[in-house]
């Protein structure tokens, strides 16, 4: 028995040192060709110092199109006083009026505002608190629209989105309109102080998506209730409200699954008209020492992740997409938060290794496609199928008349764990389909012995009924087609033309 179990272990641990050793293609690309953006928290000091010799910055570049700043962007982080601001970290982030781009623009990553105003007393600058029994209603109304006005404005044309308003929507019910917390802008300006917030944010930027966001909304409950009533009341005004943000602070005894009651909330937040967004999503373990007390519930939470990941790609396009809350456990807010008894909440470990949940998202994007044997056809020439030389010892590729009738027709195609494929003939399976020059205007297409080489490793990517396109791993945004004006196979930038996609047809 004791060799059995050592046998077994032996083989467990084989196989997370094969999985940790990959180097995956990475979320951001297999989610921009899944048309589905995502994103993380960020501390922006962590950008600014390049911490953790770089691996802060690659992890995001590698695997989110969006950021969010953590802290900076925020209230009473900005409103110093009336009329004073501090712009320091979203003009490093984006630029200031005098210089057009910032860091976000630099790496190619777009920027969600986060938060134009967040109620609660704790929240708020300090400045108001102080002065609010000499601030009139009439004052308080100009001084929200004074700051946002300035905030928007500033920086206008350079953010993806904004929440406008953060949690504003007490835990249990109350007396209040929408069980509105107590705050500031309650106490001055009632219920409409969240009109004005919307009606001065799109004055400032019509063009910018414009969310309510909350925690504890996920599912139908009381709040998701009083959250509906709330933008409904404020569209019932005339008001724009783009969507709801669902922040997604959950923990590993959850699940999540097609019709159940998180479903059944976000299919009425979107029939009565509304986008939405999962916005801050961790997914923490109970911990003890700095540990887990249940090591298998990594492995939930990798399921959980996954279930996420298909609840918005389930909504898309009415889901935009999703976000962590931070993508490290090295910088998660939970274990000081929770007193360290919640941790290891997001898809990296403390190290920066992928854990359960990043391979399952990845895979969960990636994979469109079970491996067996298929025949490959040009979408725009059905009765032809792509294959390897009649030769064994020629590299050439080239297009056939009819259906797949021999082995160098007929192509293994193999998941291989990392977000790409292996795509082999069966005439000779030590080989695989390869590319060269990759980046001239027609980059080559061949059959090369198989090297677990980047260049052999493929994308693909459903466009439905049983048509794909397929791009190499090295240039993915360009695809293997049939040369324009030709009989050619090659690789060009991809256009969505007929040409360009392939009928794959299991054997």
């Amino acid at each position: 028995m004791r060799s059995i179990i050592i046998f077994i272990v032996s083989i467990c641990l084989t196989n997370i040192s094969f999985i940790s050793t990959q180097d995956p293609i990475g979320l951001r690309v297999s989610a921009t060709l899944r048309d589905i953006r995502l994103g993380t928290a960020v501390l922006v000091d962590n950008l600014k110092n390049n911490v953790d010799s770089g691996k802060y910055i690659s992890n995001i570049k590698k695997n989110y199109q969006w950021v969010v700043a953590e802290v900076g962007m925020k209230p009473k982080q900005i409103w110093l006083s009336e009329n004073s601001y501090n712009w320091a970290v979203g003009d490093w982030l984006v630029g200031s009026p005098s210089n057009s781009i910032g860091w976000i623009q630099q790496n190619g990553l777009q920027l969600r505002g986060h938060n134009l105003l967040w109620p609660g007393d704790n929240f708020m600058p300090p400045w108001l608190l102080q002065q609010e029994s000499t601030i009139t209603p009439d004052k308080a109304k100009s001084l929200l629209q004074n700051y946002i006005t300035t905030v928007v404005t500033r920086y206008r044309g350079k953010i993806a989105g904004w929440d406008v308003v953060n949690e504003a929507i007490d835990d249990w019910d109350s007396s209040r309109p929408f069980n509105l917390r107590d705050s500031f802008w309650f106490r001055k300006l009632g219920r409409d102080f969240i009109k004005y917030a919307f009606i001065f944010a799109h004055n400032a930027d019509p063009n910018v998506e414009l969310f309510y966001n909350d925690y504890s909304i996920e599912r139908i409950s009381l709040k998701a209730n009083r959250t509906l009533e709330l933008v409904n009341w404020l569209k019932s005004e005339g008001v724009t409200v783009h969507g709801i943000g669902m922040q997604w602070h959950i923990d590993v005894t959850k699940t999540v699954t097609p019709g159940d009651l998180y479903y059944q909330n976000a299919q009425r937040f979107i029939d009565q008209g509304y986008d939405i967004l999962v916005t801050e999503l961790d997914i923490s373990v109970p911990m003890r020492n700095g540990k887990p007390i249940n090591p298998t519930d990594i492995e939930k939470q990798g399921a959980l992740y996954r279930s996420l990941l298909q609840y918005a790609l389930h909504f898309h396009p009415k889901c935009h997409g999703l976000l962590t809350w931070g993508f490290t456990d090295r910088y998660s807010w939970l274990p000081a938060f929770s007193n360290n008894t919640k941790g290891d909440a997001l898809p990296f470990d403390a190290a920066y290794l992928p854990k359960p949940a990043y391979w399952k998202m990845q895979e969960e994007l990636a994979r469109v496609l079970t491996d067996g044997t298929y025949c490959l056809s040009p979408q725009s020439q059905s009765n032809k199928c792509l294959g390897a030389a009649n030769d064994v010892a020629s590299e050439n590729v080239q297009l056939y008349d009819g259906a797949c009738k021999t082995d160098n027709q007929k192509w293994n195609i193999t998941w291989l764990g990392d977000g790409t494929y292996r795509l082999s003939p069966i005439s000779i399976n030590t080989r695989a389909l390869s590319v060269f020059n990759v980046t001239t205007t027609v980059g080559g297409v061949q059959t090369t012995i198989w090297s677990n080489n980047i260049n052999q490793e493929w994308v693909l990517t459903s466009t439905g009924n049983n048509v794909y396109r397929i791009g190499p791993r090295s240039a993915w945004l360009r695809v293997i087609a049939i040369v324009s004006g030709t009989q050619n196979i090659g690789i060009i930038d991809y256009t969505s033309s007929n040409e360009q996609n392939w009928i794959l047809t299991s054997i």
